[in-house]
């Protein structure tokens, strides 16, 4: 269940943030001041202790009151240093609407904490919406050309990567994407066939940009002579280190005068000091405000482990035009993984360089904080990532935010680095109880685009809920880092562990819990990533309750747990809209989901099953017939609604009662259930199963079967029915169940196989175990077979079949008496299975102690069997 208070008990800094200030003069502060307390009514929260009032028109040489406001946060936040020992209770920097414009960035340390159990919030005045920017404004447009369609103004000697006209950012000077030019890769860059680069007049300023699946790297040129581009060091030699995943040719080329051909792009000559621009049609450069980034961090939270900043609130505050200039450097921007960059000259090989992989800094950043709070913001136009938790963040809220237009990842929660963040000698380096809930991330990532919308790196107790995640390049809520190299005991798939040191201890990933979020629309540019992604052990994990839509294919999966994910559950998610797969386990380990709802069955377990599960999840036909009640209380909650309203509803009429279910069992452990169908005025979509309360299944027909039941086991079921709208029916009556007496006659029996291969021997599939299977020998062909000794003879009238694909196999089962003389029991050889469990019940029994499925179709899978289960009554004694 989600942790977010109920919408009328919202956190306390919420409140205060509400409140009509109250306002104590400096003249005051020379008297002794009462508690807070005493100021104000018992019922309500307290008003602040003090209120220092600022405004882009007020003076630095006024008094902080409403009447003569300071000017500049820095004042402000000096003079609450001064006087923050006299003062008794919260503290409230209240900013007035308009632009604050800052030159260098405002940081914060421990002397701006909360004293004494108080907080210190800079929060927007009523009414009001400041803008806390980076920003520099470009004035004095001029014709560029006689044409008069390109225009340049003065820059200076300012450097930029971004450039916004009225609040909307254009693109840098770029050619299509995949230009043509009879690329070549050389030692030291291309060889290419197009005249017109031969030609540019500061070829020095060009940056090749290069997608490959879940990288977008970024090189800059060091020279173009002729036909040869030469690249600059130590970028080439970075980003030609993984073998396999090195740079390619050119997906667009960047950054050049020559390349301005289309309305909305622009290009600084840094030799001129000039900038240039192709005006949109309609814009008047006289008129409109264009702006380019000048500082990197708006403002940071620097604290020490032995001096963090404490009880610091951010509220009703927009943070806008930060810059980043790394990607310029000779270094460029080489991916490694969400948007990290490799750095350094010299490097031998990639795995040298797995340890110093570098951060994405925030336009706001935090580290050795405690009880940080961000409440109503907005980070928009930000030329990194959005907001970043670093090393040392603790009990930090993220609520109620919006990220949109960001160039890296909208929310970084805590480090990535080995011996800092993963295995901390100091346990005040541990970044912990993070919450992330009800804020909007979208159009995250748009230059960097193998970053995310919400990034948690080694963390303890982060959760994430309630957001609402949407229109990404890449992947949507990533969560845990090291692909197991990091973890206890290392990764042995890596030839000496990727030459990271061999930890002796877990690290800090632990109880990370991304529930009831909305992420759809992701992986629209880049590819290997998914809704939800995660890496490394965290035990505690949890996927849950989730609405995860619109997942095209280049999703290796709508949740993919990478390397070494270990401890992960995955339970009452609802996916529609997945291009190729809904589950995507790779090496990991004791991972599970189950009691999911998806309208693509299609998942896959590989490098072996090490206790990974999937079972017991529900196909449906679309999205309206998933479950309503996941699909409602997913993404924002109703007070955060107004955030990112969808479109309006107009259908609230709900359809009409269902019929009280009807059961049937083939099984002792599987219900068949069928009920009369329910009307609506707009058309019944689907329909909900629930189990003793508890949500089961889902169809959009009336009739479901439910697996996983106890033999000789009452139960009670309901049915709801929705409309497309997610309007509900009221429950159906209930119906009582009882399951009939029987057990699994394979389980724990002598088995053998006509072959296996890498420890998935064939009493694997006998144990009782999900996540052990039995699989044929590597590369044997089609047909293969498993045999199970009852230990007595039976009536055997059916089986259950987990295999390990979700589809595509061909089977018969047969029995004997014997083991030598074989009669069928079901023939399931004309047409591939459709679900990873198949249910095989025949009409006539077929008596016998021995029990043979043969495998005689896989699609070039392999025979390969989670779980047999054989049903049957004892056959009587001659």
């Amino acid at each position: 269940m989600s942790t977010r208070p109920e919408n009328n008990a919202l956190p306390t800094r919420l409140r205060r943030a509400a409140l009509a200030a109250a306002l104590i003069t400096p003249a005051a502060l020379a008297l002794p001041l009462a508690p807070a307390a005493s100021a104000a009514a018992p019922a309500k929260a307290p008003r602040p202790a003090l209120t220092v009032h600022v405004s882009p028109h007020g003076k630095d040489s006024g008094s902080g009151t409403a009447a003569r406001p300071f000017k500049t946060l820095e004042h402000a936040r000096d003079y609450v240093r001064s006087v923050k020992k006299r003062v008794h209770g919260d503290i409230r920097i209240e900013l007035a609407d308009g632009t604050y414009r800052l030159d260098r960035t405002l940081a914060l340390d421990s002397r701006d904490s909360g004293a004494n159990g108080s907080t210190v919030t800079w929060a927007a005045a009523r009414g009001a919406h400041p803008v806390i920017s980076g920003g520099k404004q470009i004035t004095g447009w001029q014709p560029a050309d006689g044409d008069g369609k390109v225009f340049k103004a003065p820059i200076g000697d300012l450097q930029a990567r971004q450039l916004y006209v009225d609040g909307e950012p254009q693109t840098r000077a770029r050619t299509e994407n995949e230009w043509p030019g009879g690329w070549q890769k050389t030692k030291t860059g291309y060889t290419f066939t197009d005249d017109s680069l031969t030609h540019l007049k500061h070829p020095s300023d060009l940056e090749v940009v290069s997608s490959w699946g879940w990288k977008l790297m970024r090189c800059p040129v060091e020279s173009v002579n002729g036909h040869t581009m030469t690249m600059r060091q130590p970028c080439w030699n970075n980003a030609n280190l993984q073998e396999g995943q090195e740079i390619t040719t050119p997906t667009w080329l960047e950054n050049a005068r020559e390349l301005i051909d289309t309305p909305g792009e622009w290009y600084i000559d840094h030799a001129a000091g000039e900038v240039y621009y192709y005006p949109e049609q309609g814009q008047d450069l006289s008129r409109a405000e264009v702006t380019v980034p000048t500082v990197q961090d708006l403002v940071d939270l620097d604290g020490t482990a032995s001096a963090p900043v404490r009880d610091v609130s951010f509220d009703g505050l927009t943070f806008s035009y930060s810059t980043w200039l790394e990607p310029s450097s000779d270094e460029g921007h080489i991916e490694g993984q969400a948007g990290f960059r490799m750095v350094g000259a010299d490097n031998p090989d990639f795995d040298s360089t797995r340890l110093d992989w570098k951060k994405t800094p925030g336009a706001v950043n935090t580290g050795f904080t405690r009880n940080v709070s961000f409440t109503g913001n907005t980070f928009t136009h930000l030329g990194a990532a959005g907001l970043n938790l670093d090393t040392g963040s603790r009990s930090t809220e993220i609520t109620g935010n919006v990220f949109r237009q960001i160039s890296a990842t909208g929310v970084q929660i805590g480090g990535v680095d080995y011996y800092d963040d993963a295995h901390p000698t100091d346990k005040r380096n541990v970044v912990k109880d993070t919450t992330v809930s009800d804020n909007v991330v979208t159009r995250a990532a748009d230059q960097y685009r193998g970053s995310l919308g919400i990034l948690a790196g080694y963390t303890d107790h982060t959760t994430i809920t309630h957001n609402k995640v949407y229109d990404l390049p890449y992947s949507g809520i990533s969560a845990g880092w090291g692909w197991g190299l990091t973890d206890q005991g290392g990764n042995p798939s890596y030839v000496g562990n990727g030459k990271v040191p061999v930890a002796t201890t877990p690290t800090t990933s632990r109880n990370t819990v991304i529930s009831y979020n909305e992420i759809g629309d992701i992986m629209k540019h880049q590819a290997d990533g998914g809704a939800v992604y995660t890496l490394g052990a965290n035990p505690g994990g949890r996927v849950s309750d989730n609405y995860i839509h619109g997942v095209p294919e280049p999703a290796y999966g709508a949740v993919y747990h990478d390397e070494m994910s270990r401890g992960w559950t995955n339970t009452n998610n609802a996916f529609c809209g997945v291009a190729y797969q809904w589950m995507l386990m790779n090496h990991g380990i004791e991972n599970n989901a189950s009691g999911n709802f998806t309208d693509n069955q299609g998942y896959s377990v590989q490098g072996g099953s090490y206790g990974n599960t999937v079972q017991n999840n529900v196909k449906v036909g679309g999205c309206d017939q998933l479950p309503a009640p996941i699909v409602k209380k997913a993404g924002l909650e109703p007070a955060y609604q107004h955030l990112d309203p969808g479109p309006a509803v107009t259908d609230r009429t709900p359809p009409t009662r269902p019929g009280a279910p009807k059961a049937a069992a083939d099984f002792p452990t599987v219900a068949e259930l069928s009920w009369a169908a329910s009307t609506d005025d707009k058309g019944v979509t689907g329909y909900a199963v629930y189990r003793d309360g508890k949500l089961v299944s889902a169809s959009g027909s009336t009739g479901v079967r439910i697996a996983g039941l106890k033999p000789d086991t009452t139960y009670r079921f309901q049915v709801r029915a929705r409309d497309a709208a997610g309007n509900e029916s009221p429950y159906s009556t209930t119906t009582v169940v009882r399951t009939p007496r029987g057990e699994d006659l394979a389980l724990k029996h002598p088995a053998t196989a006509s072959s296996d291969s890498e420890g998935n021997v064939p009493a694997k599939a006998v144990d009782g175990d999900p996540g052990t299977r039995w699989a044929q020998g590597l590369g044997l062909p089609d047909p293969s077979w498993i045999q199970v000794d009852l230990g007595a003879a039976y009536d055997v009238n059916g089986v259950i079949t987990t295999f390990e694909k979700s589809k595509g196999y061909r089977y018969r089962v047969e029995v004997s008496p014997d083991g030598t003389d074989w009669k069928p029991l079901v023939d399931r050889t004309g047409a591939d299975t459709t679900e990873a469990t198949d249910y095989a019940h025949a009409t006539t029994p077929a008596t016998g102690r021995y029990v043979r499925l043969t495998v005689t179709g896989t699609n070039g899978n392999g025979g390969s069997i989670y779980d047999l289960q054989v049903y049957g009554t004892k056959a009587p004694t001659s």
